[in-house]
C-alpha cells in the first residue's frame, strides 16, 4: 500500500506524474478544489443565478458539488444554483438521471429533467433507430449540438445568468486540436476565450474542471463514493476518439502534455482577435453566427430520415410550466 506523499497517513489513490507524488483521496480533493475555485472566483459574479448542466456523469456531477461548496463558502455572494439534465432519450441516460437526481437530493439542490425530444421534436434514441447506416454524421455529432442549444435556450428561460458545465482539462484539449485540425479557428478561440459578455440570447459559460485531468475526476469520483455514473457515452465515435487516444499517449510519453497544450491554445487564442458577431437564426431565432443555425441546418438534413417537418422553434413549453409550478 502506498501512502499519499502529502500527509503521510492515508493510501494514496491517484499519482500525479506532473510533479511526482501520489495523493490520497483527502488531498487530492483539495488540490481539485483549489483549481476549480480558482476559476469560479475568477468568473462568477455577486448575485449569480447559476445552472449547472448536469448529465449525472462523474465530471458534472464533481462540478456541482464543487460550485455548491463554493457557494456555502461564500454566502455574501448570494448564489442561486439550480442543477438542469437534458434527457437524449437514450438508455444510457436513464440511469445517469436517476443518480442526478439522487445527488441533488444529497446536496439539498432543485433539480429539473427536460427531454431532448420535448424541446427539439426529436429524440437520439429515435434518431438511432432511424439514420441510415451510411450516414455522413454520427449520432453522436447531431446530439452534441443538440443538447448545447437545448441547454442554453433552458437556463435562459429560467433567467440564469451563467452555466456552469463540468468539461474537463482533457475535454477542453481534444476540442481545441479537433477545431485545429479543421482549420476552424472561430471555434478554437471560441473554445479557449470565455470572456464574460452580455450576449443576445447566449448565457455566459464557466467550466471549473478546465485545470482538472479527467483520471483525477474519476479518481476522486471512485474513491470519495460519489453519486455519479462513472462510464462513458457509447455513442461516442469519429475524430474525438482518435483524438483522445493520441492525447493520451503524448501524456504517457510527456507528463503535463496536457496542461502545458491547454495553456499555449489560451496563449494563441488571446493572440487572435474574435470575429464572431452573434445573430438570431432565421428558422428557430436561437443565437448563432450563421444565418441559419447549426441545429437547423442539422434538422433540415434529419426531416427526410425521421419522416416530419423539425424546422420550428424550441419548444420550451415544458421549462415555463415547471417553472409556473416551482
Amino acid at each position: 500500500m502506498r501512502i499519499c506523499d502529502l500527509c503521510g497517513a492515508n493510501e494514496a489513490v491517484y499519482t500525479d506524474y506532473t510533479k511526482g507524488i501520489s495523493l490520497c483521496a483527502d488531498c487530492l480533493m483539495s488540490s481539485v478544489k483549489r483549481r476549480a475555485w480558482k476559476v469560479l472566483e475568477e468568473e462568477l459574479i455577486e448575485g449569480d443565478r447559476i445552472v449547472v448542466a448536469h448529465s449525472g456523469g462523474k465530471d458534472s456531477s464533481l462540478a456541482l458539488i464543487l460550485t455548491k461548496e463554493f457557494s456555502d463558502a461564500n454566502p455574501d455572494m448570494n448564489l442561486t444554483i439550480t442543477s438542469v439534465t437534458i434527457d437524449e432519450g437514450t438508455f444510457y441516460r436513464k440511469s445517469s438521471i436517476d443518480l442526478a437526481e439522487k445527488l441533488c437530493r444529497e446536496l439539498g439542490i432543485k433539480h429539473l429533467t427536460f427531454t431532448m425530444e420535448e424541446i427539439h421534436g426529436l429524440s437520439i434514441g429515435e434518431l438511432e433507430d432511424k439514420l441510415p447506416r451510411d450516414s455522413k454524421r454520427s449520432a453522436c455529432t447531431y446530439c452534441g449540438v443538440f443538447r448545447r442549444q437545448a441547454i442554453n435556450a433552458v437556463a435562459r428561460e429560467m433567467g440564469a445568468t451563467v452555466v456552469v458545465t463540468g468539461h474537463n482539462l482533457d475535454d477542453i484539449v481534444q476540442t481545441a486540436l479537433m477545431n485545429l485540425a479543421r482549420g476552424d479557428i472561430k471555434a478554437l478561440v471560441k473554445t479557449l476565450r470565455h470572456e464574460r459578455r452580455i450576449e443576445d440570447g447566449l448565457v455566459p459559460r464557466v467550466r471549473p474542471l478546465k485545470y482538472v485531468y479527467e483520471k483525477e475526476v474519476a479518481a476522486l469520483v471512485a474513491a470519495k463514493r460519489i453519486t455519479a455514473h462513472l462510464g462513458k457515452c457509447p455513442l461516442t465515435q469519429g475524430m474525438r476518439i482518435g483524438i483522445r487516444r493520441e492525447i493520451d499517449e503524448l501524456e504517457d510519453l510527456e507528463a503535463g502534455a496536457k496542461i502545458r497544450a491547454l495553456r499555449s491554445f489560451m496563449l494563441i487564442s488571446n493572440e487572435i482577435a474574435p470575429d464572431v458577431k452573434l445573430k438570431r437564426c432565421k428558422v428557430c431565432g436561437e443565437p448563432t453566427t450563421s444565418d441559419i443555425c447549426k441545429a437547423c441546418q442539422f434538422k433540415a438534413e434529419l426531416s427526410k430520415v425521421v419522416g416530419r417537418d423539425l424546422l420550428k422553434p424550441l419548444n420550451l413549453d415544458s421549462v415555463r410550466e415547471k417553472l409556473i409550478r416551482g
